[in-house]
């Protein structure tokens, strides 16, 4: 073989196609699993239908009270299934987790499940963005609560088309007033975090509801958290602090509970049983660090009811720790215009959120873990004298 003037050609081995980690293998069996459990749940459910279909040919009263009994009973095959199959996926999960990790000998990670990936701790400097839409009867006990909170160095409003006064309440009582014209909750969110980052003065970004069923005193507790993890985030579920005659009844209770199964599902870890111990995502109180909002803003991009589970998506997706807290839940004050709104209405926004979960597509960039190829690499004499060869 002859050689040309610059040495011997030598060529680059192509790389080999790596193996999936046990990380990514543990990640595609929760995404089939997810499925798995809601195609059981139909399944298992199935007879119904037929039997609802033949109740209604003879169309009298005692057949119209079967079919009744009958939807009743669909409806609680589907949930029981749908528990059954729960359960089972989250075993099979546990055990294909170890037999994968013990199989590739990847050490336990060194990182405990309440750590902050931030390399500096948050002060607790904080700044308060409210999202209101006609909240002109609570809005302004609302930023009164919270602007007097230790810690709190400025409160802003972001109005979204409200119709009443709430913008000029908002403005007497003391907070900054932004107007955000695309309606939608997830767009107000988005402004607000937007709106947050231009006060520097603060390193933590708090997002809350301007209706009133939030209580500013539990800033604390969101103050001793954050400087353990990226976001802390409330949940409602806590029996003792939810007030009788909130919205949180047990339509919405089980809801979220389902949700943050779900959603557990999706990121699955087989030590901690989910990336992060969740119950209530759609809780809209939450603290976010400065640098964590910088992290996840430009991939935030739902703008309607269901963002609060998109964004706990985005931020596991992107490796931030998250920790869920237990807060005080009251009564709203004035007239619901959310997911709470009426049973129907928080049906649609559930299942908006499973779909969204299921369907996530994660965002973050590959890192470069290094070389896949079982060649050695080129020496760097070689590789400058080829370079030196083509120039």
């Amino acid at each position: 073989m002859t050689a040309c003037s610059h040495g011997p050609l030598r060529m680059r081995p192509l790389p080999c196609r790596p193996w999936l980690t046990a990380r990514e293998w543990e990640s595609r069996m929760a995404r089939f699993l997810v499925l798995a459990v809601i195609v059981l749940a139909l399944l298992g459910a199935a007879l119904h239908p037929l039997l609802f279909v033949l109740n209604l040919l003879p169309f009298d009263s005692r057949g119209l009270t079967s079919v009744l009994d009958i939807a009743k009973s669909f409806i609680a095959d589907l949930l029981a299934w749908g528990l059954i199959g729960l359960i089972a996926a989250m075993g099979t999960l546990v055990a294909f987790g170890r037999w994968s990790r013990r199989r590739s000998g990847i050490a336990k990670s060194s990182r405990s499940p309440g750590a902050g990936s931030a390399s500096e701790p948050a002060q607790g400097r904080m700044v308060v963005a409210i999202t209101a839409y006609n909240e002109a009867d609570a809005i302004t006990g609302v930023v009164k609560d919270f602007s007097t909170q230790e810690g709190v160095v400025k409160t802003i409003v972001i109005d979204n088309n409200s119709e009443d006064a709430t913008a000029a309440l908002a403005r007497r009582a003391g907070a900054t007033v932004i107007q955000e014209t695309r309606q939608g909750y997830g767009y107000a969110c988005l402004r607000g975090l937007e709106e947050a980052l231009k006060v520097h003065a603060a390193d933590v970004v708090v997002l809350v509801e301007g209706d009133g069923t939030f209580a500013g005193a539990d800033l604390k507790k969101f103050q001793a958290y954050i400087t353990q993890a990226d976001i802390v985030v409330g949940t409602r579920v806590v029996p003792g602090l939810v007030e009788p005659g909130s919205q949180m009844d047990y339509f919405f209770t089980w809801g979220n509970i389902a949700v943050s199964a779900l959603l557990r599902l999706r990121f699955w870890d087989s030590q901690f049983l989910g990336a992060a111990r969740l119950s209530d995502v759609g809780c809209t109180y939450r603290a976010i660090r400065r640098d964590a909002v910088l992290r996840i803003l430009p991939a935030l991009e739902v703008g309607q009811d269901h963002f609060s589970p998109h964004m706990m998506l985005v931020a596991l997706d992107y490796g931030l720790s998250l920790i869920e807290i237990p807060i005080t839940f009251r009564r709203r004050i004035g007239t619901s215009k959310g997911a709470s709104r009426s049973m129907w209405k928080g049906l649609r926004v559930g299942l908006a959120m499973m779909w969204h979960i299921m369907t996530y597509q994660p965002r973050r960039p590959v890192l470069d873990r290094g070389p896949r190829s079982l060649a050695p690499p080129v020496p760097e004499d070689v590789a400058a004298g080829i370079a030196s060869g083509r120039s």
